[in-house]
């Protein structure tokens, strides 16, 4: 299978510890499904492999770990899951991890995965032959147990896409339910590396940093995503997305660990160029202005409809409008559902070919802030919390508010996916660098999420993200 990779972070998790911090140690469970003998379409290289490795190293860690390798039907899995969820139930203190290796897809923004004998010739076939991720994802919350782990490898470029127009990429971003991690091999919307070893490329680096001692869960991860991103070229970049904070440990010697470095391969920026300030809405005249340490940003998104030269910023409202503009490479910018009001607490959304146009889209004195930009603000404000630094005090939902100690005050506007849908207003906020990634596809950007950190990650050009200047 030719390899392919991936734009983002989401990237996602783990987590069992032999020490628990705070938290009262329990029974360990693990449920392992691995799918690789497709029958109809190739197999897959290395997801044997990983799941039976995976089982081998929670072994060793105490778990009680139940396999389900190459099932041939979806009741088979429901019938997995069940008998996992009974061994979970009654049991509050237990964690419980599910490890998924196989074909997933997405269609109509709903995530699917494929036993063997799934045969997809039309999208009715999809809810005979294929588990829906929320099927696993409810079930397994109904357990009512402390801690649930999912951790999904899932995003193989799958030849089943070409039966339906609504299928894409790799997995869409869900939410993770109370009191759990949910772990994206690579970002939602990308897919992943196959390897070229024994294993994936997620699934060996995970397996590396599970063995390594007195490592808590969250630097666990940061540690993959570190070395998947720069494996892989900053192409692939595993997701988390999680709704526990406790302390978790795989137990073990004290060991002298790698220290945090940023991850990826810093790449040529552009920084447009701005001639005359017009009419840009949000600009310096009206937009507070916030200084966080050496730096001096903007204290609210753009919200401008021209260049700086003058020239007007195409408006797409409906979705093939917004999608030929990203295929054509074409500068484009919206409102959040297309809603003025919208645009008045969140500013407008723009495509990347409008960030880094030549006509310039920042005010005079400003411009599009960087990867390496970005990156100093997480310096200064602190790796593992930033994000609760520069998210406001209100207007997140899911108590996603965050404590504006450096008065960026990010708002969750959401996003435009390049195919023209919105996603996420209310739950998180994106936002471009003007940093090229190493494909010609996608570029750099910033998220506030339902975590303390500023995660970055890569995407398609086409998507529509909000933008917030800095100063020259």
């Amino acid at each position: 299978m030719k390899d392919v990779v991936t734009k983002v972070l989401l990237v996602s998790v783990f987590s069992l510890a032999v020490n628990y911090g705070a938290f009262s140690q329990g029974q360990k469970f693990a449920l392992i499904i691995g799918v690789k003998d497709y029958e109809y379409t190739a197999p897959l290289k290395n997801t044997l492999n990983d799941a039976q490795d995976m089982a081998s190293v929670l072994q060793s860690k105490g778990f009680d770990v139940q396999t389900l390798y190459n099932p041939k039907t979806k009741r088979e899995m429901q019938d997995a899951i069940r008998v996992y969820m009974k061994k979970l139930e009654g049991n509050a203190n237990a964690t419980g991890l599910v490890f998924y290796s196989g074909h997933g897809l997405q269609v109509k923004g709903i995530n699917y995965f494929l036993p063997t004998s799934a045969n997809l010739q039309i999208e009715a076939d999809l809810d005979e032959h294929a588990l829906k991720m929320e099927y696993l994802l409810g079930a397994v919350e109904q357990s009512g147990n402390a801690l649930n782990i999912f951790i999904l490898d899932a995003c193989r470029n799958s030849p089943f896409r070409s039966f339906s127009r609504s299928a894409e990429l790799g997995l869409n971003q869900v939410s993770a339910p109370k009191g759990s991690y949910v772990v994206y091999a690579t970002a939602p919307g990308s897919v992943a590396s196959d390897g070229v070893g024994r294993n994936g490329l997620f699934t060996s680096k995970l397996l590396k940093y599970i063995n390594t001692p007195d490592i808590p869960l969250e630097q666990v991860f940061k540690y993959v995503a570190r070395d998947v991103q720069k494996e892989s070229g900053g192409t692939q970049v595993p997701w988390i997305n999680y709704s526990y904070f406790g302390d978790f440990y795989f137990g073990g010697t004290t060991t002298k660990l790698p220290a945090n470095q940023p991850v990826g391969k810093e790449e040529p920026f552009y920084i447009a160029p701005a001639t005359t300030a017009l009419d840009y809405g949000y600009g310096p005249a009206d937009a507070p202005i916030v200084t966080v340490g050496t730096q001096v940003w903007m204290g609210k998104n753009l919200n401008v409809d021209r260049f700086a030269n003058g020239d007007p910023i195409p408006e797409a409202r409906t979705d093939e409008e917004w999608k030929r503009a990203g295929d054509n490479k074409q500068p484009a910018w919206c409102y959040y559902n297309n809603d003025p009001a919208e645009g008045r607490t969140y500013g407008k959304l723009y495509n990347w070919y409008a960030v880094t146009d030549p006509r310039g889209l920042a005010p005079k004195g400003w411009h599009i802030p960087s990867n390496l930009a970005w990156e100093v603000i997480v310096s200064y404000l602190g790796e593992f919390k930033a994000g609760l630094s520069m998210k406001s005090t209100s207007g997140w939902l899911k108590n996603g508010n965050g404590n504006n100690d450096s008065g960026f005050s990010g708002l969750p506007g959401g996003y435009r996916k390049s195919v023209g849908s919105f996603e996420n207003l209310g739950e998180a906020g994106y936002w471009w660098s003007s940093s090229n990634s190493s494909t010609t596809e996608d570029a750099w950007y910033r998220i506030l999420y339902f975590m303390p950190e500023l995660s970055r990650g890569v995407i398609k050009r086409g998507s529509g993200f909000s933008v917030r200047c800095i100063k020259d």
